[in-house]
């Protein structure tokens, strides 16, 4: 029997039985942002359950074994107030100027400086001397150049672009070792550099400047160091006779003499210089 032909139009009763289609599967792209964002989620959780219990219960200071450097070498400031050094005024000079005490947290040493004059006032002398402890635990000892180096370079804008000879200067402190040096800034000057050889509690360094572009006799940086006064301990660590020895600037005064009785002034023949043992710098 043949369908009636108004079957074909008529099968919305039958569309029911029809197979349904299956849902596309999602992409494997999807899984993973979420697997990607339940972990962020939880991630963001666990930090903010640490950061409350921070909140809540704050950590306990840190313990330390012994004082900081720094506070330590505070203290010790306190309570040596007393300058390594000073230096004598001359009324013919300009006033001496002191420095800050500094201390060196590395080794438990303390510097004390003092200078005279400036650098750009070439008409007068500029002298810079510093003192340091020899306490502490003592570090290996810089040559006098790297010295200068360091004192020029330390918050005075300076450089040593030229050495000289070297020698030695006899002063009441002791035998001091000198070289001529070329200090720079916005110009420059001859000076010379010098530092102890004989203290032992404490090291004595610096320069000395000549006016008007001259370089400074040794007769002058040792009358210069004559003029030092050291604190009461660190004198008491020296002793009387490390104070009394002869110095350059005392024999070159002696050394003119009353003349004949016409008042004429003889002059005595000059002592052999001190710093004889030079050496050139190569």
């Amino acid at each position: 029997m043949l369908p009636h032909p108004d079957d074909a139009f008529d099968r919305s009763d039958d569309s029911q039985d029809l197979p349904r289609p299956r849902p596309r599967p999602r992409p494997l792209g999807h899984l993973r942002l979420a697997a990607k964002l339940a972990a962020s989620a939880a991630l963001i959780a666990g930090l903010s359950v640490v950061a409350r219990d921070r909140a809540v219960a704050p950590e306990p200071p840190q313990s330390w074994s012994e004082p900081p450097r720094a506070a330590e070498g505070a203290r010790r400031a306190m309570a040596a107030t007393e300058p390594l050094l000073t230096l004598r005024d001359d009324a013919a000079e300009l006033p001496p100027q002191p420095g800050p005490t500094r201390w060196n947290s590395g080794n438990g040493q303390r510097e004390d400086s003092v200078s005279q004059g400036a650098f750009d006032m070439i008409e007068a002398p500029y002298l810079l001397l510093t003192a340091t402890d020899a306490g502490g635990r003592a570090e290996p000892g810089a040559s006098l150049f790297v010295t200068l180096v360091r004192r020029a370079a330390d918050g005075r804008g300076l450089s040593v672009i030229r050495t000289g000879e070297r020698g030695i200067v006899a002063t009441t402190l002791g035998s001091f070792e000198t070289v001529e040096a070329t200090l720079s800034a916005a110009g420059k000057r001859s000076c010379t550099g010098f530092r102890s050889l004989d203290l032992k509690a404490v090291a004595i360094d610096g320069w000395l400047c000549g006016i008007l572009g001259q370089a400074p006799e040794p007769r002058s940086v040792a009358c210069a160091i004559d003029r030092i006064t050291l604190a009461g301990r660190v004198t008491a660590a020296l002793g009387a006779d490390a104070l009394t020895g002869a110095s350059a600037c005392r024999i070159e005064e002696a050394a003119a003499v009353p003349g004949d009785s016409t008042g004429s002034i003889a002059v005595a023949e000059a002592p052999t210089k001190n710093n004889t043992a030079k050496t050139r710098r190569k």
